[in-house]
C-alpha cells in the first residue's frame, strides 16, 4: 500500500539517462526488502494493536517516521519548506493515511491480517474502476474486465471463507470487512484527488511531511476518542510484542522499504517495481499462518491465486493489447 500510489501515478519508463547501472546485490536487496517487508507489515499491524490502540499506532507509527525522515533529508540537503506546502501535506495526508490506514489498524483488531493484506491488495483494482467512471481516466482494457472479474471473485470467496467469520447483525465481523474494502477505496481516491498536491519538489521531503501531518492528525483522533469514552490506555499496559511490532512499522516499514521503493523507482521500470503489488499479499498470507497463527480456508487458497491474477491484469502493461 505504502508504494502503490507512486507506481500507479507514474507510468512506465526507463532509468534516467546517464545514470550508472546499479548492482545486481542492489537492486535484489532493494526488491526483497519490499516485497518481504512491506508484505510483513500487515501481520505487524494486527501485532501492534493487540494492545496498542489503532489510531495510537498508525499516529505514533506516522509522526515518527515523517520526523525522521524529514530531518534526516533536511540536514542533508537543507531544503526548505513553505506554508502553503504544509497546508497542501495536511490535505493530502487525510484520505490515505488518517482514513485509510485508520480503517485498516481499526479493522485489524477483529479481521486477520491475511485476509486485510488480500482485500486492501486489489487497489489497482479501484485505480482502474474509479478512475475511468469518476477521474477521466481511460476505459478499461479487455484484460482489466478479466481482472475485475477475477478481483471480485476473490472478495466473494476470501469474505465467505474465514471460518471465524460471522455475517450475523450482531457481529462487526462484516462491517469491518468492508471498512478494508472502503480503505482501498478512499487512499485510491487520495490518489487521483492529490495527484499533483503541490507539497515540496524533494519527494522525500514531501513523503516526511504528509507523514508527519498525518500522524499528527491520527494522534489528535486518538485522544479525543480517550477524552470522549474515558478509554485511557496508559502505555505500560502495551505488550513488548506491540512495542516491538511498532518499532518495526516505523523503522523498516516507512523507512527501509519506502526508501528502497523510491530508489527503485529511479533505477528501475515503474512496472517492475509494481510487481510487488502481487507479491505483498502472497508473503502477507504465507506470514500470518506461518507466525500469526492463522488459519488457510480453502476459499482463502482459491481466493489469493484470484486477487493476485486481478492485481497483475490490473498493473502490468503488455507491449501488445490483450
Amino acid at each position: 500500500m505504502d508504494g502503490m500510489l507512486l507506481t500507479m501515478k507514474r507510468g512506465c519508463y526507463m532509468s534516467p539517462v546517464g545514470m550508472s547501472k546499479p548492482s545486481k546485490t542492489a537492486l535484489i536487496f532493494a526488491y526483497l526488502m519490499i516485497y518481504i517487508i512491506w508484505g510483513s507489515t500487515y501481520l505487524a499491524i494486527r501485532f501492534s494493536v493487540e494492545t496498542i490502540p489503532p489510531f495510537f499506532s498508525g499516529g505514533a507509527r506516522f509522526l515518527s517516521a515523517g520526523i525522521m525522515l524529514f530531518a534526516a533529508r533536511f540536514l542533508q540537503s537543507g531544503y526548505r519548506t513553505t506554508v502553503q506546502g504544509w497546508k497542501n501535506a495536511f490535505m493530502a495526508s487525510l484520505l490515505p493515511f488518517v482514513i485509510s490506514y485508520g480503517l485498516i489498524t481499526s479493522a485489524e483488531t477483529v479481521v486477520p491480517s491475511s485476509i486485510a493484506a488480500l482485500l486492501v491488495a486489489l487497489e489497482p483494482l479501484w485505480f482502474c474502476v474509479l478512475g475511468w467512471l469518476f477521474f477521466n481516466g481511460e476505459r478499461p482494457a479487455k484484460r482489466h474486465y478479466v481482472g475485475i472479474i477475477l478481483g471480485f471473485l476473490g472478495i466473494f470467496f476470501l469474505v465467505t471463507g474465514d471460518p471465524n467469520a460471522d455475517f450475523s447483525f450482531e457481529s462487526s465481523y462484516l462491517i469491518w470487512v468492508l471498512m478494508l474494502i472502503l480503505s482501498g477505496l478512499t487512499w485510491v481516491t487520495g490518489a487521483f484527488i492529490s495527484r499533483n498536491p503541490k507539497i515540496h519538489e524533494d519527494s522525500l521531503m514531501s513523503s516526511g511531511m504528509q507523514m508527519m501531518c498525518g500522524g499528527a492528525v491520527m494522534m489528535s483522533i486518538h485522544f479525543l476518542i480517550v477524552v470522549f469514552n474515558g478509554s485511557h490506555q496508559a502505555m505500560p499496559s502495551f505488550s513488548e510484542k506491540s512495542v516491538f511490532a511498532l518499532i518495526y512499522l516505523i523503522i523498516f516499514g516507512s523507512l527501509v522499504a519506502y526508501s528502497s521503493f523510491l530508489w527503485l523507482m529511479r533505477v528501475e521500470p515503474a512496472n517492475r517495481v509494481a510487481t510487488h503489488a502481487f507479491v505483498n499479499p502472497i508473503v502477507a498470507v504465507f506470514l500470518g499462518w506461518l507466525l500469526g497463527g492463522e488459519h488457510l480456508s480453502i476459499n482463502m487458497l482459491v481466493a489469493t491465486p484470484l486477487i493476485v491474477a486481478s492485481v497483475i491484469l490490473m498493473i502490468w502493461a503488455p507491449r501488445k493489447g490483450f
